[in-house]
């Protein structure tokens, strides 16, 4: 299986233009395939348009349905899209040195797996010279962009070392789940939630620490990818199987969101994740662009920035299921339902003792629930020099009133 589609050069600008122009006929559905479905009206993104002109990722069918008015609110700003539950992935709205330093990776993966100059040059959609010019250029010699976190540059660049694809295309299969009726009451009911905290990433190392503010939403976690729900636990080891995930430490990380009130900040995973809706449609921001995930959807990806805002007007609820694994991590000798690892991969990293289910706590280690209460209540320092955006949204949660 290969992750991605076809591919559409589309100047940023004209995008926004054309958006404009077409703003009303596209919440009836009229809107032409090429444009940015997704992209608020007015705007190229989330409030910043890098008016150049950078590759897409067009993914999934194109929209029939009609398209509906959703309102969402993020860092305290009020966006206003036209969404369907048809679109494919809208085009990532990224800056030229971010959509710079994605394809250079990707092109020295290219010519490793052999491909020649032209081939690169087609894939990417990029010039032969282009692609010429930074062959001559090791990876690690090459300049990060900014709104690219060193951790994550980090990470693909040790993806390209192990014959990974650096900045895979993420991919979105709609009604995935075929049998995905009451999916939502199931996990509500089943799963082990407890109250989510935020967490405080250092933009430089991509260091995790945990606080003891709360958030808005419930999480739990299991190792391994199987829940004893099992409509859910065959849906998991179809993903499994359909994207070859080998990783003997894959594990689940579940978010349930009662309403429309609660969400999750925009942050970057140094791993992929693969992640099944249940319940009311959302809003789920990927690279700078929304598009709105339904009940049975999936939607796979690697280190984008990603986040799923506020919308104020929903008043049901939604739970993601969201398996996370390191693609470099193969075990061919494992079925990854992790009930053959030993003891110490079972056991809670604070007392050592093996349970069932653990929760994942975000500093790389897993608690039974009784450290886990421990470390919730732990005070955490925090170094004011290390703070990133994840911070930022805290404070906007505690602070703004978001109507």
């Amino acid at each position: 299986r290969r992750w991605g589609g076809r591919s559409a050069h589309i100047d940023g600008r004209a995008a926004v233009a054309e958006v404009q122009t077409l703003a009303a006929s596209s919440c009836a559905g009229e809107i032409r395939p090429e444009l940015a479905q997704g992209a608020p009206v007015g705007t190229s993104g989330l409030g910043k348009s890098s008016g150049s002109t950078a590759p897409a990722k067009l993914i999934g069918p194109l929209p029939t349905r009609s398209r509906t008015q959703c309102t969402f609110v993020e860092r305290g700003r009020r966006h206003e899209v036209c969404l369907s539950l048809d679109d494919a992935l809208p085009i990532p709205d990224l800056s030229t040195g971010a959509m710079d330093y994605r394809d250079i990776l990707r092109s020295h993966f290219f010519r490793d797996t052999g491909c020649s100059k032209e081939e690169v040059a087609a894939k990417l959609q990029r010039a032969a010279g282009w692609v010429t010019r930074w062959w001559q250029i090791v990876p690690e010699s090459v300049p990060c962009p900014r709104d690219i976190p060193v951790y994550v540059a980090e990470y693909e660049r040790q993806m390209l070392k192990a014959g990974i694809e650096p900045f895979r295309a993420p991919e979105l299969m709609r009604g995935y789940v075929k049998d995905a009726g009451g999916l939502y009451e199931e996990c509500v009911q089943a799963m082990p939630w407890r109250q989510a905290v935020f967490r405080k990433r250092n933009y430089e190392t991509g260091e995790v620490v945990v606080t003891n503010i709360a958030s808005n939403r419930q999480d739990c976690s299991y190792r391994g990818l199987q829940t004893g729900i099992p409509r859910l636990d065959a849906a998991l080891e179809r993903v499994r199987q359909d994207f070859n995930i080998r990783d003997p430490r894959a594990y689940l990380l579940n978010n349930w969101y009662p309403d429309g009130k609660t969400s999750i900040a925009p942050h970057n995973h140094d791993f992929w994740s693969a992640i099944l809706s249940f319940g009311t449609p959302r809003v789920f921001v990927l690279d700078g662009q929304p598009v709105l995930v339904g009940n049975g959807d999936l939607l796979v990806f690697g280190t984008q920035r990603h986040s799923v805002p506020k919308m104020p007007e929903v008043t049901e609820g939604r739970v993601s299921v969201a398996v996370f694994w390191y693609p470099e991590e193969q075990d061919d000798n494992n079925n990854n339902n992790n009930n053959s690892i030993g003891l110490g991969d079972d056991a809670c990293a604070e007392c050592g003792r093996s349970a069932e289910i653990l929760q994942e706590a975000m500093d790389g280690q897993m608690y039974c629930e009784a450290c886990w209460t421990n470390w919730n209540t732990r005070d955490v320092q925090v170094d004011g020099s290390t703070v990133e955006d994840d911070m930022l949204a805290a404070a906007l949660e505690l602070s703004l009133v978001e109507q």
